[in-house]
Parts: C-alpha cells; structure tokens; sequence
C-alpha cells in the first residue's frame, strides 16, 4: 500500500435500542487520499457489516444529516477527510446531546422543535404580507445578516455546546437565527424574539465551541453576544443575578460588591510596587477582580507575583486605580459599562510607562488584545503562563523542587479556543521534576468548558 494510502482503525459507539444494549464496533478500512468519513462508512456497510446504522444524503456538506463525534469533536462525515485527522484510530459516536435512536442515528426532533420556538420567518403584519410587493432592504442591510442565514441546521453546535446539557437552552443555531432576523430591517417581531432568546441565553458561556464547529464558519458566540446587548439595551428581561452584577461593577467596578479600597489587600506583606506611586516599571502585572478579592484565588495572585519576583523583572500593579477588565460585562451584554471600564483602565495605560502587560485571568488577556478599545492601542500583553515559559526556554527560571505527582491541565476557553494558547501552560508543568502531565480525553481545542464564561461565574443561579 503506497503512503498515500493506509488502514484506519474505526471504533464505533453502537445502540441496539430493542436490546437496549450500547457496545462497540471495531473495523478496518482501508482509506486514500480524499476518503471521507462518510466513504468509510458506506465502505463499512457494504462489505463489513451491513448493520451499521448512520444518516446521509447530500454528500456535499449541505443537507446537515451526517453529523457524528470524531475523536469526541462534532464533524459532518462527508465533509471530513479521514487522512486529513493524521491518526490511525478513529473513535465514532453519536452527536452528543441528543438521544440515540440507533448506532449513529440520533432524535433531530428536540432541535427542530427548539428552532420553531424562535419563529424562522420573518414577522409582520397580516396586513403586510397581503401586499403584492416585494419586501425590500439596501444591500447595507443585507450584509448585517447574511452570513447568519447560511446555516444547514446540521446541529453540530449544539453537540459541541456545554449549555446544550441543559434541555431549556434553545441552542446556539437556534438563537444565531433569531439574532439574524433581529437585526433583519424588514422583520417587526423585536419585542417577540427578544423574549424567546431571553428565556435561556443567558446559560451560554461565550465558550466559542459552537464557532469554532459550524462547517459553515458562522460566528454563533458573537451573534449571541450581540443578541445579549440587545437584551440589555431593552432593559426589561434581564435577569435579576445579571442586573446585580451590573450593579456592582458600576458602584465597585469590580462583580463581587467589595470596596474599591480593599483591591490590593492580597498583596499584604510582599511589598509589591504600585504605578500610581512608582510612575514607571517593565511589566504591568493586571490582577483583576477574583484574584484581588476571593481568597482562594489571591494565593494565585500571591504566587504569580513572587514568581516575577524570582525572574528579576521590574513590575508594578495599578493598585487600588485597577478596575475590572470588562469582558465578563461585555459578554453578559452591557456593551456601555464595558466601555466605560475600558476607557478607565487605558487612561492608566496612557498615563504610566510600562513595556508590557502581564495578566492573571485569560479573560483580561482576550480583552486587551482583541475588544475594542482595548485593541486599538495595541499594548503588549502576555498571559501570565505566557511569560513563564519564556522565562523558563531563556533559563531565567528553572523548577527545582521536585513535585512527583501525576496532574491534568483543563485548558480555559479564552485562552485555548479563543486565544489558541495551548502549549505554553504544558511546557511549565513539563519542566517541573517529577511531574507527570496527564492529559484529558477532552483538552485543547475540545477541552469542556467550566461553565463561568459570559458571567456565568457570577450569575448561575
């Protein structure tokens, strides 16, 4: 067999439903360049074992009824190249998060069943649609939507969603449709789909999943973003725990309602520099609002900043000027009080002289490098595992203690999926002796969510 050529082993979930009995199928397939998993499949059926179930129509990645999970990622089989995945065992199961009725076949039903809730038409008055006319709009208007209208209802988002475990979420196809028909001109239904999609999107957690396994590149976590402004700048159906939050930021400027005054009380006893004092230092170290106030994640803080210490790098914190980076308000949807928290911290960032940032949370880091007004000024920002492992590969710190335990890493999503900063993380743990790093079956770029992203960390109820 030439290199172009190669056995793949496939390892296939199955459900008898009338056994009720769940068991897995093993096959070799012989594959080539351009096989799909959908060729398998067929090659599976039609000369291993011609009971495997699965759904296909189109083979042209537009019908949406191939979706299956590859390795534990949501892919459409017919658009996925088996030789292009560079392994040689291929785990298949069903989608997740929907019922299986047989082997690879699951229920659309409760999917479809949620996409009808937000009405995928446009709304307007009977009178309206008795006019012979057509309904209008300047190409401006299209292009506010037109790349949120393209979904195959394939429901692989809602298989990589972590909401989606909850049977109340509406999904991230769902409410991308709504969003596209709130921001269509011709549609009238704004208080009506601003109630449907209120009802659960507030358990999205931004985690960027849904994007980042559309086959058809829309961006689902920003239209719920956008959707969730909307919500917000409608005033009436945000929820209590959100409105709380707001509350707190604008009073505290940070989520948890402590004083403003109390920021730098993690640092007690390490005699840390402050801008306001110092004026100038290298690295501006952000802390944020957790690690500055909930005493579990001050030990981090604490941690970090006897690190930097070691390193020999001159640094100073905005001490008690610090305020909360924002993101987690910009994506709860209150685009306003993030920018006023935006145009805070970079009046600082304007106002001392630093080379670089440092942050704690991968969520300042996202914000500062991608959200606007933060991107425009463009600051030199690192997470802070970023600079360890820099300071490690250029030999200024080097782990001595041995730690001989065997530890996993969960990558965050707004720093893995958002940010795709994933080997850096690894490479500190790998360098400490006698640590073994297990990884997960769900890491990387599939890692799960934790489930505190958009301010769920601050509004689950």
């Amino acid at each position: 067999m030439s290199m172009k050529e190669k056995v793949v082993k496939f390892k296939v979930q199955r459900f008898d439903p009338e056994r009720n009995k769940r068991y897995v199928s093993t096959y070799r397939v012989p594959v080539r360049v351009g096989t799909t998993i959908l060729d398998a499949f067929l090659y599976i059926k039609d000369n291993l074992d011609g009971s495997l179930t699965f759904r296909h129509q189109c083979r042209m990645g537009q019908c949406g009824s191939c979706g299956v999970m590859v390795n534990g990622e949501p892919m459409l089989a017919c658009y996925t190249q088996v030789l292009q995945l560079g392994v040689d065992v291929l785990e298949i199961a069903p989608l997740s998060n929907f019922p299986v009725i047989r082997d690879l076949v699951v229920d659309v039903d409760p999917f479809f069943e949620k996409f009808l809730k937000i009405k995928p038409l446009l709304i307007k008055s009977g009178e309206e649609f008795k006019k012979s006319t057509e309904f209008t709009q300047p190409p401006s208007d299209f292009k506010r939507y037109w790349d949120k209208s393209i979904c195959i209802k394939c429901s692989l988002c809602n298989a990589a969603c972590p909401a989606s475990i909850d049977m109340k979420f509406l999904g991230p196809s769902s409410l991308t449709t709504n969003y596209r028909f709130l921001v269509d001109s011709r549609d009238e239904g704004l208080n009506v789909r601003l109630r449907d999609a209120s009802e659960t999107i507030w358990l999205c957690t931004s985690c960027d999943s849904c994007t980042l396994r559309c086959p058809k590149e829309i961006d689902c976590s920003y239209a719920l973003d956008e959707e969730r402004s909307l919500i917000v700048e409608d005033g009436m159906l945000v929820p209590r725990t959100a409105k709380d939050v707001f509350d707190s930021v604008f009073k505290y400027h940070n989520p948890l309602r402590m004083s403003p005054s109390k920021r730098t009380e993690w640092s007690k006893g390490l005699e840390i520099k402050e801008l306001p004092s110092v004026g100038k230092t290298k690295i501006l170290y952000f802390v944020c609002c957790s690690p500055s106030y909930d005493a579990r994640n001050q030990e981090i803080a604490r941690s970090v900043a006897q690190i930097l210490r070691k390193v020999g790098n001159d640094f100073a914190t905005l001490g008690n000027e610090e305020w909360c980076c924002g993101d987690h308000i910009l994506r709860l949807g209150e685009k306003g009080l993030f920018e006023e928290l935006a145009e805070h911290n970079m009046s600082l960032f304007k106002k001392y002289d630093f080379d670089s940032v440092v942050t704690l949370s991968p969520h300042c880091y996202y914000a500062f490098k991608n959200e606007k007004p933060y991107a425009d000024i463009r600051i030199n920002v690192q997470h802070y595992t970023q600079y360890l492992s820099e300071a490690i590969g250029r030999g200024k710190l080097k782990p001595t203690k041995a730690v001989e335990k065997k530890v996993t890493y969960h990558d965050p999503c707004f720093l893995g999926k958002r940010s795709k900063v994933y080997d850096e993380p690894r490479k500190i743990l790998k360098s400490i002796p006698g640590l073994e790093l297990i990884e997960m079956k769900r890491s990387r770029e599939n890692s799960f969510c934790c489930g505190g992203g958009a301010g769920r960390v601050w509004t689950e109820d």
